[in-house]
């Protein structure tokens, strides 16, 4: 039979659990939004590899259509990045207490 210290060891355990909870759903949302800020990096990058690409003296077609593939996916992976950050959180999730 639990002794009442063993039970108040478990409620304190099952309360630390549930008092972290708000920070690590805070800490998924920065990890999230950080990742698509790199996204957006990436595509911004991209975007003017396949200008200079473009624009140079050694005109390559595979070299910009790859490119143009990889910014493509990058843009897909945006959206879809945005969408879960929709999906799996509100406001309420980063707001301080």
């Amino acid at each position: 039979m639990p002794t009442l210290r063993s039970k108040l060891l478990k409620i304190s355990d099952d309360a630390k659990k549930t008092l972290k909870v708000p920070f690590q759903v805070r800490k998924d949302r920065k990890a999230l939004e950080s990742w698509i800020i790199d996204v957006e990096e990436k595509i911004a990058d991209l975007e003017l590899k396949i200008e200079e690409a473009k624009g140079a003296s050694n005109f390559n077609v595979d070299k910009i259509l790859d490119a143009i593939d990889d910014l493509e996916l990058a843009n897909r992976r945006l959206v879809q990045g945005n969408a879960l950050l929709k999906e799996l959180f509100t406001e309420e999730d980063t707001k301080e207490e």
